[in-house]
């Protein structure tokens, strides 16, 4: 396997994780209004979390070997491309990944004392995201190893966030009675 190859598996692995953990997320949240036990809001929370987490490998800081400014051969393109995709102009683009890194540096990575955290709309995240897989992935797909990884990271979270319903939902419904002895 190419040093290429390497990079190009571990960000289309990871635009896998951000869109499963979307997917969780999205499905406690049928709940959260209802949730009595800390377990199920520290699973809540720790879902955006972590898919804040890993956004931010993705577009977040520019050093990261997994930001798309050192994976994509052209950087200028890929971002007209991205933008126009969202679209989004490079402002809104760039005030938006600022929204998220807010939320990582005052509620995830550090904290901030505030009375309420601000978590971030990841509807347009999913979009770049998918968007950055799908362009890696047009490339690692001369290699027939990767002909049975999904093609589209959108339909991805859909598949991930209906089979995650009713397993949430069975689990949840199995635990609801449970009495929070722990504070």
């Amino acid at each position: 396997m190419t040093e290429r190859e390497k990079i190009l598996r571990r960000v289309a692995l990871k635009c896998a994780d951000f869109a499963r953990q979307i997917s969780y997320h999205h499905a406690l949240g049928d709940h959260a209004n209802n949730f009595r036990q800390n377990f199920w809001i520290v699973m809540f929370n720790n879902a955006i979390d972590i898919a804040v987490l890993d956004w931010f490998h993705l577009f977040g800081y520019h050093n990261d070997d997994l930001h798309w400014k050192r994976v994509v051969q052209d950087v200028d393109s890929f971002r007209q491309g991205l933008v126009q995709s969202l679209g989004m102009s490079e402002p809104e683009w760039t005030a938006y990944r600022e929204s998220i890194k807010d939320y990582r540096d005052k509620d995830v990575a550090h904290i901030e004392v505030r009375p309420v955290s601000h978590v971030p709309d990841m509807a347009i995240a999913l979009q770049a995201v998918a968007y950055y897989y799908t362009y890696l992935l047009t490339e690692l797909l001369h290699d027939s190893q990767y002909n049975a990884w999904p093609k589209d990271l959108k339909d991805y979270y859909q598949r991930s966030f209906a089979q995650t319903k009713p397993i949430v939902a069975s689990a949840y419904t199995a635990t609801s009675k449970i009495e929070e002895k722990v504070w």
